[in-house]
């Protein structure tokens, strides 16, 4: 019987690495199988069903499992009340999308403390090392990622994730805003691995999962990946400067020393390649779809070489790109539906100021051509989705458990501080930065399950308020 637990638990947490696998399974269904529900929408709502049995089961024999349903019991409630007061205020009311909204908000918050207690039990029984299973499962998950862009490029098969006048490319993944985000947080882990691997600059070969991954993000095309990269690198670089401060045994300062360099090397490349990635394509496309033109007009001068301004007009010192334009260019037009969410909020009852407004807000009977839409900045989705309380009831696990890592790390900041922390600490903080700039994070299970194994894992290793693993990998 504790065998057959023990490889059930084991099973559960090894999901996590076979993400990419169904999400390539969901395009397949999508593009050829006529079904209601894709395989990926079936296999994940019998995980959360899993998970949520699990739990309850765990709450039956420890104290801390109890509070984690007890506060998903919380949870529940608010759904329920977020659909009762949506059920008498919205006309029309969309059942089936409510619906499907309630699951995939609540889908982080059930696999986080699925996960916690998960990983605290195999650790206590056979002494599982939680960071060697964090780094090893995004891993694998990373190198799947990367072998489907490059098989979708090489057969050329590889979907587009931009309909119009932008490049980018998917591989075989139908979202490319969500895997983009995923690949965004795999990355720090992934860079993990090298820097551990990494004890001399020539053992360079173990930076090629970072360095296929990088490349499978430029591909998609998005500021998200670009800026994922590079601030990963940056993290590597100036982390390493720093722990060579505090480093004094010589192998460990040949390890610092040769991922300082590797790290620059990278960043000097990605800055080099940067004019002919999608990205920086997509940036002048967005600026002329915005009406700005950076190249500078053609001027006549006057006798004594000065400047004519053209057709008449007085020179101004109006600036290349307004603050208007220039947030449509960070958001691309979430601020507009952000600006609509908060004009429904003003008008709406208090008890959808205090327990939300539900899917897409007050929404009218959508037009075919116009489907109801979020904002796609996860915490503003949140907020306004389940009002003030519902809010600050949902972002408490995520600041308590990140709250007690920041803790756990400044207080004894000189042992504390090494690659493991720097890099979880970034991998969490790109999660948590996309999901309130762009999105499908929290709100996207393909997503949010990164989100929680990671917050999950660094709240195991820690636990003894000592956050330095042994890693040999």
């Amino acid at each position: 019987m504790e065998l057959n637990r023990h490889n059930i638990m084991l099973a559960l947490v090894a999901f996590v690495m076979i993400q990419p696998i169904i999400d390539v399974l969901t395009t397949a269904s999508l593009l050829f199988i006529d079904l209601p529900l894709t395989l990926g929408v079936i296999i994940r709502l019998a995980y959360l069903a899993v998970m949520a049995v699990w739990i309850v089961n765990e709450s039956r024999k420890s104290k801390r499992a109890r509070l984690y349903l007890l506060y998903l019991a919380g949870l529940a409630a608010f759904v329920i009340i977020n659909f009762i007061v949506g059920y008498t205020v919205k006309e029309p009311f969309y059942l089936v999308q409510e619906l499907t909204y309630y699951t995939k908000v609540v889908y982080f918050h059930v696999l986080l403390f699925g996960f916690i207690l998960l990983l605290e039990a195999l650790h206590k029984e056979d002494g599982s090392d939680t960071a060697r299973q964090l780094i090893n499962y995004f891993l694998i998950a990373s190198l799947t990622i990367s072998v489907v862009f490059i098989i979708a490029h090489l057969t050329g098969t590889s979907m587009a994730n931009y309909a119009r006048s932008k490049q980018g490319w998917t591989g075989w993944f139908y979202a490319g805003n969500e895997v983009g985000a995923s690949m965004s947080i795999l990355l720090p882990i992934t860079a993990m691995f090298a820097v551990y691997k990494t004890t001399t600059t020539r053992k360079l070969l173990h930076w090629l999962p970072f360095v296929l991954l990088s490349a499978s993000m430029l591909a998609l095309g998005t500021k998200v990946g670009y800026g994922g990269i590079l601030i990963v690198l940056l993290s590597i670089f100036f982390g390493s400067l720093l722990l060579l401060l505090t480093t004094k045994e010589y192998p460990a300062r040949q390890r610092v020393k040769a991922n300082s360099f590797v790290s620059l090397i990278l960043l000097i490349v990605l800055v080099v390649s940067t004019p002919f990635t999608p990205v920086f394509g997509n940036m002048y496309a967005h600026l002329d779809i915005l009406g700005i033109s950076l190249e500078k007009p053609q001027v006549e001068l006057d006798e004594n070489g000065d400047e004519i301004p053209l057709d008449g007009e007085e020179e101004n010192d109006e600036p290349l790109i307004n603050a208007e334009q220039f947030e449509n260019l960070v958001f691309s037009s979430r601020e507009t539906y952000k600006a609509n969410f908060v004009e429904q909020f003003k008008d709406a009852p208090i008890s959808q100021k205090l327990f939300g407004m539900g899917f897409a807000g007050n929404y009218d009977a959508p037009q075919p051509h116009k489907p109801l839409k979020m904002i796609e900045m996860d915490f503003h989705d949140w907020f306004f989705s389940f009002g003030i309380l519902g809010f600050i009831y949902m972002v408490a696990p995520i600041v308590w458990f990140a709250g007690r890592f920041i803790v756990i790390l400044v207080s004894n900041l000189k042992e504390n501080f090494n690659y493991f922390s720097i890099l979880t600490g970034v991998a969490f903080l790109v999660g948590i930065g996309i999901a309130y700039t762009a999105g499908h994070t929290l709100t996207a299970p393909s997503v949010s399950v990164w989100l929680a194994f990671l917050l999950a894992a660094v709240t195991v290793v820690s636990q003894n308020r000592r956050i330095k693993p042994e890693l040999d990998l």
